[in-house]
């Protein structure tokens, strides 16, 4: 349905373009089966010309329900519809030759930091100074139109990270945008939020290690406004 919606915006100009030419098409063959009616003296030639008219009419019906329904879905249906972006998920190479995965030892820093906020969990939600963070925005902050999302995505064996969003008390979230490169303060993507319905919404960062292990989530909660 998404798919269909964004053609549609895409190709609106077009879509009322190519209609109203069917549309004038049609309308001049209406004109030229009334004329007709009107002149016709023996019954065939009337009925003939009624079923021209008719067929003229209906398609200028049609042609009428289609634009009002495209308008409808362009102009109402689809700013409703939150934004989704399809993630790239890294593929495996089996031809590629195999690494041994050393283990990291618990008095690394990377490891200690872990556990640190592996305890912390409950009050920073997974985020990590300087290896998973948001910069910007900070919790509490009105967006509007598109903003550019900055943090830091900075740990070993990086596989991909994803943001994603949903209304705070939905635990249903949207995905935003992908990538699979180390960020260290510095804009992760953009989200365009003016098709979102202003309120409350929880955003979040989710980092994938290449072992395909989830790390705690770092999330933000912000408010979006209307633009």
């Amino acid at each position: 349905m998404q798919e269909v919606l964004k053609f549609l915006q895409k190709y609106e100009i077009w879509g009322y373009l190519i209609l109203s030419v069917i549309g004038f098409f049609y309308l001049q063959k209406f004109m030229a089966a009334w004329v007709e009616l009107r002149s016709s003296i023996f019954g065939l030639e009337r009925e003939a010309a009624q079923r021209k008219l008719v067929s003229a009419l209906t398609m200028l019906i049609l042609l009428l329900l289609l634009g009002s329904v495209e308008f409808i879905l362009v102009s109402f249906v689809a700013p409703s519809l939150p934004i989704q972006v399809a993630v790239r998920t890294p593929t495996i190479d089996f031809l590629a030759t195999p690494t041994t995965t050393l283990e990291i030892p618990l008095e690394t820093p990377f490891a200690q930091a872990t556990a640190s906020a592996a305890v912390k969990n409950a009050q920073n939600d997974g985020c990590i100074t300087d290896q998973i963070e948001w910069i910007f925005p900070k919790p509490g902050d009105e967006l509007q139109n598109t903003v550019e999302l900055k943090g830091t995505i900075n740990i070993p064996n990086l596989g991909f990270y994803k943001y994603e969003f949903t209304p705070v008390g939905s635990e249903t979230w949207q995905t935003i945008a992908a990538g699979n490169q180390n960020v260290i303060k510095d804009v992760i993507g953009a989200w365009n939020t003016s098709l979102i319905i202003p309120g409350d919404y929880l955003l979040r960062l989710v980092v994938i290690d290449n072992q395909n292990n989830t790390l705690p989530a770092c999330t933000v909660q912000v408010r979006i406004i209307a633009p």
